[in-house]
Parts: structure tokens; sequence; C-alpha cells
């Protein structure tokens, strides 16, 4: 459900340290506010458990398992 002051609708974000900890409520956020959203953290991280939470939301979510401070993972 989205807010009326603040709707995300038709609209993606992508959050960077999103499988846990303030990464993952901010995309948890996103989700609630109306976005699709893509979800990027390390490989070994809760990928999956963070996108289950997002399309339990009803949003549509994507994982990347990536490491931001390596060039070839972005």
């Amino acid at each position: 459900m989205t807010s009326s002051l603040f709707s995300l609708e038709d609209r993606v974000a992508v959050v960077t340290g999103g499988a846990s900890g303030i990464g993952r409520r901010i995309a948890t956020g996103l989700a609630e506010a109306g976005a699709d959203v893509g979800v990027l953290d390390l490989p070994n991280s809760d990928l999956d458990g963070a996108a289950a939470e997002i399309e339990k939301l009803g949003r549509r979510a994507i994982v990347f398992p990536s490491d931001v401070t390596q060039a070839a993972d972005l």
C-alpha cells in the first residue's frame, strides 16, 4: 500500500547493501511506497530473504549478488 504523500508507483529503486540492516529497511520502505526494487549485496548475504520480503508487499524484486568495491561486479 502506498501513501498519498509519497508514491513511487511505476518506479524502480536500486539499494546497495539491501539484504540486511538499514539497507534492507530502506529497500522494504521503498517497496511500501510502491517501487519495484533491485537489491545489491554480497553473494553470501540474505538476498533471497530480502526479495521475498519485498515481493510479500506486492512489488517486484531482483537481486544482484555483488561487491560494490569490485569494479568487475558493477
